[in-house]
């Protein structure tokens, strides 16, 4: 079964930037196509009655309660920084994506 359609298959590639050589239209086309496949079989398997869960084990105790504690100060934090500073209570750090 075809789920996508070479324009489809276009729109994917431009929307994760990727450049297609010729030949790796049909690749992506088959590789999504299986990937989709699989989506068909889970989907396809009987849940009813099956709890809904986010975690494959109770994670209900795996957080601490939220509490206000005492925490650095503007002021002290600064301090540490290498380059902070003190007048706007800014930590300035080098840029790292874009140029």
């Amino acid at each position: 079964m075809s789920h996508l359609s070479p324009d489809q298959i276009d729109r994917v590639a431009a929307l994760a930037h990727l450049t297609l050589a010729p030949g790796q239209r049909e690749r992506l086309a088959a590789d999504l196509e299986r990937i989709l496949d699989y989506v068909d079989e889970l989907t396809a398997v009987p849940t009813d009655g099956v709890p809904a869960t986010a975690h494959v084990h109770d994670a209900a105790h795996a957080l601490r309660p939220d509490e206000v504690r005492p925490s650095l100060s503007n002021a002290e934090a600064l301090a540490n920084a290498p380059d902070g500073d003190a007048r706007t209570g800014v930590f300035r750090v080098p840029r790292v994506v874009g140029g």
